[in-house]
């Protein structure tokens, strides 16, 4: 197992600032690519779709999950929809809403 570097951990402090103090960074992904001069990403994976529908399992509003992502609640609701969509054809599970 690799030990932190000092530079390792300032690198993070700086990511975790930007996450806190910047309106539009919604995960720490976003905010490790602002301090690497790559702007943010506002693509989403399939473990951001699974979680996007956790989180509306356990009651929150689209629109909370929206504030989470930097995204409107509309813009969730289309994304857990595709990727339901996906993978009900795929075989996978598939959830109700």
């Amino acid at each position: 197992m690799k030990a932190a570097t000092a530079l390792d951990l300032k690198y993070n402090i700086a990511a975790m600032y930007i996450a806190i103090l910047r309106d539009d960074i919604a995960t720490p992904e976003q905010a490790f690519a602002v301090l690497e001069g790559k702007g943010i990403k506002r693509t989403y994976t399939d473990q951001d779709a699974e979680d996007m529908i956790k989180f509306k399992e356990q009651g929150m509003s689209y629109e909370e999950i929206g504030r989470i992502y930097g995204y409107t609640g509309s813009g969730i609701k289309n994304r857990v929809y595709k990727y339901r969509k996906k993978t009900s054809l795929a075989g996978g599970p598939k959830r109700s809403e």
